[in-house]
Protein backbone atom coordinates (compact mmCIF):
# COMPACT_ATOMS: atom_id res chain seq x y z
CA UNK A 1 0.00 0.00 0.00
CA UNK A 2 2.57 2.56 0.79
CA UNK A 3 4.86 1.64 -2.13
CA UNK A 4 1.45 2.47 -4.55
CA UNK A 5 1.02 5.96 -2.07
CA UNK A 6 4.91 6.64 -3.20
CA UNK A 7 4.24 6.20 -6.84
CA UNK A 8 1.33 7.97 -6.76
CA UNK A 9 2.66 10.75 -4.95
CA UNK A 10 6.40 10.44 -7.60
CA UNK A 11 3.28 10.84 -10.79
CA UNK A 12 1.72 13.98 -8.66
CA UNK A 13 4.92 15.74 -8.43
CA UNK A 14 5.81 15.18 -11.99
CA UNK A 15 2.49 16.42 -13.59
CA UNK A 16 3.03 19.78 -11.17
CA UNK A 17 6.53 19.98 -12.39
CA UNK A 18 6.12 19.71 -15.95
CA UNK A 19 2.63 21.76 -15.63
CA UNK A 20 4.35 24.36 -13.98
CA UNK A 21 7.09 24.58 -16.41
CA UNK A 22 4.74 24.33 -19.69
CA UNK A 23 2.16 26.19 -21.09
CA UNK A 24 0.48 27.83 -18.30
CA UNK A 25 3.43 29.83 -17.30
CA UNK A 26 4.05 33.19 -19.29
CA UNK A 27 7.22 33.81 -20.91
CA UNK A 28 8.71 36.89 -18.87
CA UNK A 29 11.41 38.20 -21.55
CA UNK A 30 10.05 40.96 -24.06
CA UNK A 31 11.64 41.64 -27.19
CA UNK A 32 14.26 43.26 -28.17
CA UNK A 33 13.91 47.00 -28.93
CA UNK A 34 12.96 47.34 -32.69
CA UNK A 35 15.84 48.37 -34.88
CA UNK A 36 14.76 51.30 -37.77
CA UNK A 37 15.78 50.39 -41.04
CA UNK A 38 18.95 52.78 -41.82
CA UNK A 39 17.91 55.63 -44.20
CA UNK A 40 19.17 55.91 -47.84
CA UNK A 41 20.98 58.78 -49.35
CA UNK A 42 18.79 60.25 -51.43
CA UNK A 43 20.60 59.31 -54.91
CA UNK A 44 19.66 55.40 -54.33
CA UNK A 45 17.30 53.43 -55.44
CA UNK A 46 14.79 51.61 -54.04
CA UNK A 47 14.88 53.94 -51.01
CA UNK A 48 15.17 52.94 -47.60
CA UNK A 49 14.69 53.86 -44.08
CA UNK A 50 12.42 56.92 -43.03
CA UNK A 51 11.28 59.31 -46.20
CA UNK A 52 8.60 61.37 -47.73
CA UNK A 53 5.92 59.17 -49.36
CA UNK A 54 3.93 60.41 -52.76
CA UNK A 55 0.46 59.88 -51.16
CA UNK A 56 1.63 62.91 -48.76
CA UNK A 57 2.89 61.04 -45.71
CA UNK A 58 5.96 59.87 -43.84
CA UNK A 59 6.82 56.28 -44.73
CA UNK A 60 8.36 54.02 -41.61
CA UNK A 61 10.88 51.18 -42.46
CA UNK A 62 12.06 48.26 -39.54
CA UNK A 63 13.38 45.23 -39.25
CA UNK A 64 11.55 42.36 -37.96
CA UNK A 65 12.74 40.17 -35.45
CA UNK A 66 11.05 36.99 -36.45
CA UNK A 67 13.33 34.69 -33.67
CA UNK A 68 11.73 36.55 -30.91
CA UNK A 69 7.55 36.30 -31.31
CA UNK A 70 7.01 39.35 -32.08
CA UNK A 71 3.65 39.70 -33.34
CA UNK A 72 3.03 43.39 -33.25
CA UNK A 73 4.49 46.75 -33.60
CA UNK A 74 3.62 50.22 -31.20
CA UNK A 75 4.75 52.81 -33.24
CA UNK A 76 4.38 56.23 -31.20
CA UNK A 77 4.93 60.20 -32.47
CA UNK A 78 5.78 63.24 -30.83
CA UNK A 79 5.71 66.70 -32.64
CA UNK A 80 8.15 69.50 -32.54
CA UNK A 81 7.33 73.06 -31.66
CA UNK A 82 9.68 75.19 -33.37
CA UNK A 83 8.50 78.47 -31.98
CA UNK A 84 9.56 76.86 -28.62
CA UNK A 85 12.13 74.39 -29.92
CA UNK A 86 10.45 71.80 -27.75
CA UNK A 87 9.41 68.12 -28.11
CA UNK A 88 5.74 67.18 -27.18
CA UNK A 89 4.94 64.02 -25.50
CA UNK A 90 5.50 60.35 -27.72
CA UNK A 91 2.00 59.59 -27.91
CA UNK A 92 0.76 55.87 -29.33
CA UNK A 93 0.02 56.57 -33.04
CA UNK A 94 -0.52 52.72 -34.40
CA UNK A 95 -0.72 49.01 -32.87
CA UNK A 96 0.62 47.34 -36.41
CA UNK A 97 -0.21 43.45 -36.03
CA UNK A 98 1.91 42.04 -38.00
CA UNK A 99 1.56 38.92 -40.29
CA UNK A 100 3.69 35.71 -41.86
CA UNK A 101 6.24 38.00 -44.42
CA UNK A 102 4.68 40.83 -43.80
CA UNK A 103 6.60 44.19 -44.93
CA UNK A 104 7.50 46.21 -41.71
CA UNK A 105 6.16 49.55 -43.40
CA UNK A 106 4.35 51.98 -42.02
CA UNK A 107 2.98 55.70 -43.88
CA UNK A 108 1.77 58.60 -41.50
CA UNK A 109 -0.56 60.66 -43.39
CA UNK A 110 -1.61 62.47 -40.29
CA UNK A 111 0.41 64.86 -40.21
CA UNK A 112 0.56 68.82 -40.96
CA UNK A 113 3.65 69.34 -43.93
CA UNK A 114 6.16 72.12 -42.74
CA UNK A 115 6.10 70.03 -38.73
CA UNK A 116 8.99 68.01 -38.31
CA UNK A 117 8.26 64.47 -35.97
CA UNK A 118 9.64 62.21 -33.99
CA UNK A 119 9.06 58.12 -33.96
CA UNK A 120 10.01 55.44 -32.08
CA UNK A 121 8.93 52.27 -31.89
CA UNK A 122 8.03 49.16 -29.02
CA UNK A 123 8.09 45.17 -30.27
CA UNK A 124 5.33 43.25 -29.13
CA UNK A 125 5.37 39.45 -28.36
CA UNK A 126 2.30 36.84 -27.88
CA UNK A 127 2.57 36.89 -24.11
CA UNK A 128 1.94 40.75 -24.34
CA UNK A 129 5.64 41.67 -23.36
CA UNK A 130 6.58 44.87 -24.55
CA UNK A 131 10.33 46.07 -25.62
CA UNK A 132 12.27 48.96 -24.64
CA UNK A 133 11.55 51.92 -26.99
CA UNK A 134 13.84 51.85 -30.28
CA UNK A 135 16.16 54.96 -30.89
CA UNK A 136 14.01 58.04 -32.14
CA UNK A 137 14.16 59.40 -35.89
CA UNK A 138 12.76 62.47 -37.37
CA UNK A 139 11.44 63.81 -40.72
CA UNK A 140 9.68 66.92 -41.91
CA UNK A 141 7.38 66.54 -44.46
CA UNK A 142 7.71 69.39 -47.47
CA UNK A 143 4.51 70.88 -49.98
CA UNK A 144 4.07 68.15 -52.69
CA UNK A 145 4.34 69.49 -56.68
CA UNK A 146 1.03 68.87 -57.73
CA UNK A 147 0.62 66.44 -60.38
CA UNK A 148 -1.54 68.56 -62.21
CA UNK A 149 1.84 70.94 -62.54
CA UNK A 150 4.20 68.25 -64.10
CA UNK A 151 3.98 67.87 -67.96
CA UNK A 152 4.13 65.78 -69.74
CA UNK A 153 1.50 63.75 -67.89
CA UNK A 154 -0.89 60.74 -69.15
CA UNK A 155 -0.04 57.76 -71.24
CA UNK A 156 -0.82 60.01 -74.52
CA UNK A 157 0.85 62.48 -73.57
CA UNK A 158 3.90 62.39 -75.89
CA UNK A 159 7.86 62.99 -75.09
CA UNK A 160 9.27 63.70 -78.36
CA UNK A 161 12.91 64.16 -79.37
CA UNK A 162 13.08 67.28 -77.05
CA UNK A 163 13.43 64.78 -74.43
CA UNK A 164 12.28 67.63 -71.61
CA UNK A 165 10.46 67.33 -68.68
CA UNK A 166 8.84 70.67 -66.59
CA UNK A 167 6.98 71.35 -63.75
CA UNK A 168 5.94 73.94 -61.87
CA UNK A 169 7.03 75.02 -58.04
CA UNK A 170 6.94 77.69 -55.11
CA UNK A 171 9.65 78.20 -53.26
CA UNK A 172 7.71 78.45 -50.46
CA UNK A 173 8.49 74.12 -49.93
CA UNK A 174 11.44 75.09 -48.83
CA UNK A 175 13.76 72.64 -50.88
CA UNK A 176 17.05 72.74 -51.30
CA UNK A 177 17.41 70.20 -53.98
CA UNK A 178 15.38 68.42 -56.58
CA UNK A 179 15.61 64.39 -57.17
CA UNK A 180 13.77 63.28 -60.42
CA UNK A 181 13.03 59.46 -60.75
CA UNK A 182 12.44 57.92 -64.05
CA UNK A 183 11.12 53.95 -64.54
CA UNK A 184 9.62 52.05 -67.49
CA UNK A 185 5.91 50.98 -67.10
CA UNK A 186 7.34 47.65 -65.84
CA UNK A 187 8.65 49.67 -62.77
CA UNK A 188 11.92 49.00 -63.69
CA UNK A 189 14.61 51.82 -62.62
CA UNK A 190 16.55 54.13 -65.45
CA UNK A 191 17.66 57.02 -63.18
CA UNK A 192 17.93 58.81 -60.39
CA UNK A 193 19.52 62.81 -60.81
CA UNK A 194 19.79 65.04 -57.98
CA UNK A 195 20.02 68.64 -59.01
CA UNK A 196 19.54 71.94 -57.99
CA UNK A 197 16.79 75.07 -59.14
CA UNK A 198 17.71 77.04 -62.31
CA UNK A 199 16.17 79.86 -60.45
CA UNK A 200 14.34 80.06 -57.19
CA UNK A 201 12.65 83.03 -57.72
CA UNK A 202 10.72 81.59 -61.19
CA UNK A 203 7.59 78.91 -60.87
CA UNK A 204 8.67 76.82 -63.56
CA UNK A 205 11.74 74.27 -63.66
CA UNK A 206 12.50 71.86 -66.72
CA UNK A 207 15.05 68.81 -67.02
CA UNK A 208 16.19 67.33 -69.74
CA UNK A 209 16.81 63.93 -69.76
CA UNK A 210 20.64 62.92 -71.05
CA UNK A 211 20.96 61.60 -74.84
CA UNK A 212 23.14 58.59 -72.72
CA UNK A 213 19.66 57.28 -71.44
CA UNK A 214 18.41 54.93 -74.45
CA UNK A 215 14.52 55.55 -74.34
CA UNK A 216 12.38 52.96 -76.72
CA UNK A 217 10.03 54.72 -78.80
CA UNK A 218 6.33 54.27 -78.83
CA UNK A 219 7.08 53.17 -75.01
CA UNK A 220 5.06 54.41 -71.78
CA UNK A 221 7.52 55.83 -69.38
CA UNK A 222 6.69 57.16 -65.20
CA UNK A 223 8.51 60.16 -63.92
CA UNK A 224 8.65 61.43 -59.88
CA UNK A 225 9.74 64.59 -58.36
CA UNK A 226 11.12 64.60 -54.88
CA UNK A 227 12.08 67.48 -53.22
CA UNK A 228 14.94 67.47 -50.60
CA UNK A 229 16.27 69.33 -48.37
CA UNK A 230 17.91 70.12 -44.38
CA UNK A 231 20.80 67.39 -45.07
CA UNK A 232 22.34 66.10 -42.41
CA UNK A 233 25.13 63.67 -42.96
CA UNK A 234 24.43 63.88 -46.66
CA UNK A 235 21.13 62.60 -45.48
CA UNK A 236 17.70 64.70 -46.54
CA UNK A 237 15.75 65.02 -43.29
CA UNK A 238 12.83 66.76 -44.83
CA UNK A 239 11.24 66.41 -48.26
CA UNK A 240 8.47 65.18 -50.34
CA UNK A 241 7.49 63.28 -53.40
CA UNK A 242 5.37 63.91 -56.06
CA UNK A 243 2.77 61.28 -57.01
CA UNK A 244 3.89 59.70 -60.56
CA UNK A 245 3.26 61.47 -63.59
CA UNK A 246 3.31 59.15 -66.96
CA UNK A 247 4.51 60.00 -70.94
CA UNK A 248 4.19 58.28 -73.94
CA UNK A 249 7.77 58.49 -75.99
CA UNK A 250 8.14 58.99 -79.47
CA UNK A 251 11.15 59.26 -80.89
CA UNK A 252 13.10 59.93 -83.71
Amino acid sequence: MLSWLFVLLTFNLSFLTIHSCGFDVEDPTPPSPPVWVQKSFPEHWPERGIDAHEIRGVSLEWEHNRDEGTVAYLIYRAEHFADYDSLGDFLLLSRLEIEPNSELEYIDTDLVEGIRYFYKLKAEDMAKNQSEFSETVGYLLLQQISIHHMSPNGISKILGSHRSLSWIYAYGIAMENYCLTLLDQNNDFILRSIFTPVSYTNHTESWYIPDSIALDSNEIYKWRIDTDGQYLYGLETAGSESPWATFLYVGE
